[in-house]
């Protein structure tokens, strides 16, 4: 994962709830989590914290993060201004770790960084070990869509960020370059793989119930909905950890 590129990165990742794609993937985010009172929440891929400082801002009994980047786990230290009910540490997604287990997983923009479907079934088992037993996870991929017809990519800024094709790389994916165009504009590069890989590796590290979420209404009224549906800048998905009966 990309930690030297998000160390340059820093604190400027909290302006992307102020584009429209940022604010489109909090309204579908916060749908999604719900009441989240007396719960305990844990962020992947965290950058300086957002969802994390959301979840106790609506009630959470404890949030914690973890991210590749030290400038980014700095950021949402400082962010969180000694609130002892978060925590932030730094790690890779990719690899073995273990900080306890959660009400609910947060995944916002983390399997996008896997790159093979390895890698994907290793960011699963860290959800899948980090989530309490009935617990579940709640995430934020590409438009994987795109693989399927790149004849509707958006060119130019497209809800406040641009996407350029770098190259294809195994499975069928495509290694995209992004740039948001916050107040300090900013790029990264990562991949699409396919859905199917998603549900696929899901499966294999544990989980089950893995859904593609949908949106039969405007998540945000000032948006161009119809461009919205024609190429969504993001997807969202929720799977769970079954019980020991259910396993």
């Amino acid at each position: 994962m990309p930690a030297q590129i998000y160390d340059t990165i820093g604190d400027f990742y909290n302006d992307v709830p102020q584009i429209a794609t940022g604010k489109l993937q909090l309204a579908a985010m916060q749908t999604l989590i719900g009441d989240v009172k007396g719960l305990t929440v844990l962020e992947l891929a965290c950058g300086p914290g957002f969802y994390c400082r959301q979840a106790i801002e609506r009630g959470a009994r404890r949030a914690t993060g973890v991210d590749i980047s030290p400038a980014m786990i700095e950021a949402a230290r400082t962010c969180a201004n000694g609130d002892r009910r978060m925590e932030f540490h730094i790690a890779d997604c990719s690899k073995p770790f273990n900080f306890g287990q959660f009400d609910i997983v947060l995944a916002p923009w983390l399997l996008n960084y896997s790159r093979n479907e390895q890698e994907l079934i290793n960011m699963w088992r860290n959800i899948y070990n980090s989530l309490k037993p009935g617990g579940t996870v709640i995430g934020i991929s590409p438009n994987l869509d795109l693989l399927r017809d790149l004849s509707v990519l958006p060119q130019g800024r497209h809800f406040g960020q641009e996407l350029k094709v770098v190259g294809e790389i195994e499975h069928g994916g495509l290694e995209i370059h992004s740039t948001l165009y916050t107040s300090t504009p900013f790029s990264f590069t990562n991949y699409y793989l396919p859905r199917v890989l998603y549900e696929k590796t899901s499966l294999l590290a544990g989980l089950r119930d893995f859904q593609w979420t949908s949106y039969t209404d405007a998540l945000l009224g000032d948006v161009d909905w119809d461009a919205f549906l024609r190429c969504p800048p993001f997807m969202t998905f929720t799977a769970v950890r079954p019980t020991d009966m259910l396993k």
